[in-house]
């Protein structure tokens, strides 16, 4: 396989809450999200703000952040829903929990939504928004390993690296094989582009290459590579739409099926272990609520009001 590095083409900002950053901000919909809106205020562990769903109905947030993520209370005209967010390369993945007949988190209609801070060039991601030729270009290295595939990785500019985050099967083959020189006593667990890759994904080199090589080992495996196949095609397309390289038609192809992928977004550890344990291919599905963002161990009583909140996300 491939490692991708995109040299100097598309700008992201920078600033993403994830563990010593802030969530505050405004964040907007895209895709099948599209018309969701999080304005966000974080203050020593607190959230505040408002959330308006897709039919414009605003609701007032309150509750507090744990860990990556927040959870807490929504309220309009007095009725009471539920909500849970955490951290993702583009923004925030939020959950929106109505309440039952009972007042209990109803997570068998809970609703998933992708929401990016609105200073991210969404439409210029997806590959639907064609800029000048000469911004950069999509460089595919073949055959790095351990301290040399560490240090072009490394070497990246930090918004190379939130670039190539985007795509997670393409993020967690790269993070895999740096584990797995890690795990070889090939590269120090040290060496800054671990420390790097490792962003966001909650789980540590001893537990990636494990579940990695499981992966691997299993009848599966090929599909995890059809599809991180699919997702270098896509990265290189989306930058040549970027740089004005491609019609319309396949810019546009292209966008959305980045949508949807860009929605779905997991962490390396997940990818893996679905591969090795049931049989998938990493892939997630628009049927979310009762899957990869589902709740474990049900309710816990942790808002300030005393009104039950969903419980602790499990890890992904």
């Amino acid at each position: 396989m491939l490692a991708v590095v995109v040299a100097g083409l598309l700008l992201l900002p920078a600033a993403h809450a994830q563990s010593g950053g802030t969530f505050s901000g405004r964040y907007v919909g895209f895709a099948l999200s599209e018309g969701v809106v999080a304005s966000i205020a974080e203050d020593n562990g607190r959230v505040v703000g408002q959330y308006t769903d897709s039919a414009g109905k605003v609701f007032a947030l309150n509750g507090q952040r744990v860990g990556e993520g927040a959870q807490g209370l929504l309220e309009r005209d007095g009725v009471k829903a539920f909500f849970q967010f955490e951290s993702r390369p583009l923004g925030i993945q939020f959950l929106y929990i109505p309440s039952s007949d009972t007042g209990r988190p109803d997570m068998a209609n809970a609703l998933q939504t992708a929401l990016a801070r609105d200073n991210v060039d969404v439409e210029t991601l997806l590959g639907q928004a064609p800029r000048p030729a000469g911004n950069g270009a999509v460089v595919l290295l073949e055959g790095a390993e351990g301290e040399e595939l560490a240090s072009q990785y490394a070497d990246l500019a930090p918004r190379e690296r939130e670039l190539i985050r985007l795509f997670d099967h393409v993020q967690a083959h790269l993070t895999g094989r740096l584990c797995s020189s890690v795990k070889a006593g090939d590269l120090s667990e040290t060496h800054r582009a671990v420390a790097l890759a490792l962003e966001r994904q909650q789980a540590g080199c001893s537990a990636i290459s494990t579940l990695k090589d499981r992966a691997v080992a299993s009848d599966n495996y090929d599909d995890f590579e059809t599809r991180l196949a699919i997702q270098q095609e896509l990265l290189t397309t989306t930058m040549s739409c970027n740089a004005g390289d491609n019609n319309a038609e396949t810019c546009q192809t292209a966008g959305a099926m980045n949508a949807a992928m860009f929605e779905q977004w997991r962490r390396a550890a997940v990818i893996y272990a679905e591969v090795a344990d049931r049989g998938g291919t990493g892939a997630a599905t628009q049927s979310a609520p009762a899957g990869p963002l589902s709740l474990r161990g049900g309710v816990g009583d942790n808002a300030a009001s005393g009104v039950p909140v969903p419980g602790a996300r499990p890890d992904r």
